[in-house]
């Protein structure tokens, strides 16, 4: 039975490394380019929901409102209470 063996990986966005170790079945490395299996994890992007930053941006509104009450001068003077 041949031993296996465990190739630390350096690339933490490479889709073969798994805690640190390149999972890929064939590994071809080369002194002077390094690792010739580097793939980088495909990012997908998220779709944002219209409605969802609708509610926000109105929710963080309703917040700056309230700062801008919370802000403005008592309606009695100095002294008066």
């Amino acid at each position: 039975m041949p031993a296996k063996i465990k190739v630390r990986c350096k690339y933490a966005d490479c889709k073969f490394n798994q805690d640190y170790v390149c999972m890929n079945t064939e590994i071809e490395l080369f002194p002077d380019q390094d690792c010739a299996m580097y793939e980088p994890v495909e990012v997908v992007a998220e779709e944002e929901d219209p409605e969802e930053d609708d509610e926000l941006q109105e929710e963080e509104e309703d917040w700056l409102e309230l700062e801008d009450e919370e802000d403005e001068d008592p309606p009695y003077g100095p002294g008066e209470e």
